[in-house]
């Protein structure tokens, strides 16, 4: 009966959580979807329009109609909506994050602060409440990045050549806390570097799993800002990962995270040396449902709710499937106009398929825009195929031969 099957519950209603929808559908689940937009692009089997950080007024409209008691997983791939989803998996008996763990979390001045006291962090990073001289003092000597304490998207995120001038150094600093729900700023030195993702899950004795390593490139097509464009699982040579892995579940532990996703950005310095840039307590749309999925051959969320119940994971680095998975955001050249249309896998090796794809824009005529954030992306690929085959460069070079048809 339908009133029988369980209830997922996806806060907020982003194209890129639809193959999280269907992974729940496809498993005899109702999707229940809260998203404060009237027509969310994901609506499931129901849309509550509530906001997706209120906790209270999200589990009053569920007990209202008796949704609240069939629930049995909360989630959310926005960072600002984890303090909700901790409480919310708490209130119908699953074992969360700890306050400890959750304030860490859910803010960069917290994590850095933890991760610096253990010995982790290897660049200068300071939080402020108001605007400070010293910030024009420092950006006077090294690049900067500005951004807010705590928000999602990569919003008012503005990054500061060395020696802009007091104006630009007080124009991203405002920007940054005009995006930050507790009006906190985050001042970093800027260090240029590569950078990866680490897909971690902890359970409530200790134990970390590294579920995948991806390595990260980021758009030109920008103003200042940090928008990455690929996250490529399983690229790398397996010493490298090991590497990162280790290094990724040390930052986990440092902030006390435990029965949780941990989805981390880290960056390795020219001189080989790694630095957390930031960690969510969560993962993203697409990363969760299948390209951790396909990169290590399990169950990534379906794992999270089995130690949501009490069970354990066996830490250390998931042995890789041999398969390439990769999120890939079309990075076109802005200014431009499209010629002739073209999608990636016109030019990729027929071994590599598409998940998913959403190229709406990406039509004759189209007017290639600068991107300021996430939800600015122009298309989206969510790529697997043959570790072998699916290389960074069989990639680049793709992508070079479809933008030269396209314009």
């Amino acid at each position: 009966m339908e009133s029988e099957r369980p209830v997922f519950l996806l806060l907020g209603g982003n194209i890129l959580n639809s193959g999280i929808v269907a992974k729940f559908k496809h498993a005899g689940w109702r999707v229940v979807v809260v998203d404060w937009n009237e027509s969310p692009a994901l609506t499931g089997d129901r849309h509550y329009r509530v906001d997706v950080k209120d906790a209270r007024a999200i589990m009053d409209a569920l007990e209202q109609d008796g949704t609240i008691e069939k629930v049995r997983f909360a989630y959310s791939s926005i960072d600002l909506a984890v303090e909700a989803v901790s409480i919310i998996n708490r209130r119908i008996g699953l074992r969360v994050l700890t306050g400890e763990a959750l304030r860490n979390v859910t803010s960069k001045g917290a994590m850095t602060t933890r991760w610096r006291e253990a010995g982790l962090l290897n660049r200068l990073s300071a939080g402020y409440e108001a605007y400070d001289p010293a910030i024009e003092s420092l950006a006077s000597e090294m690049d900067v990045i500005v951004k807010p304490d705590n928000s999602a998207s990569s919003r008012g995120i503005t990054i500061v050549s060395q020696g802009a001038g007091c104006e630009c150094v007080r124009a991203a600093f405002e920007k940054a806390k005009g995006e930050a729900t507790n009006k906190r700023v985050v001042v970093e030195e800027f260090v240029s570097g590569t950078e990866y993702t680490v897909e971690m899950l902890g359970d409530g004795a200790g134990h970390v799993a590294v579920y995948a390593v991806s390595k990260k490139a980021h758009t030109d097509n920008t103003f200042k800002n940090k928008i990455a464009i690929k996250l490529h699982y399983n690229v790398l040579a397996a010493d490298k990962q090991q590497k990162i892995a280790e290094f990724g579940a040390r930052c986990y532990r440092a902030l006390g995270l435990t029965n949780s996703l941990g989805h981390l950005e880290v960056l390795e310095k020219a001189d080989g040396t790694l630095s957390p840039v930031e960690i969510g307590a969560r993962s993203s749309g697409f990363i969760a449902s299948d390209l951790v999925d396909a990169a290590s051959g399990k169950n990534y969320l379906f794992d999270l709710i089995d130690v949501h119940h009490g069970g354990n994971v066996a830490s250390g680095l998931v042995a890789d499937t041999g398969v390439s998975s990769m999120y890939y955001f079309y990075d076109l050249p802005s200014g431009k106009t499209v010629r002739t249309p073209h999608s990636l896998l016109d030019y990729l090796d027929p071994a590599i398929s598409s998940r998913f794809s959403e190229r709406a824009r990406l039509v004759q005529g189209f007017l290639v825009p600068a991107i300021s954030n996430d939800n600015e992306r122009l298309g989206i690929e969510v790529l697997v195929g043959p570790k072998a085959i699916m290389t960074e460069e069989h990639v680049l070079n793709a992508e070079r031969q479809m933008i030269a048809a396209m314009f």
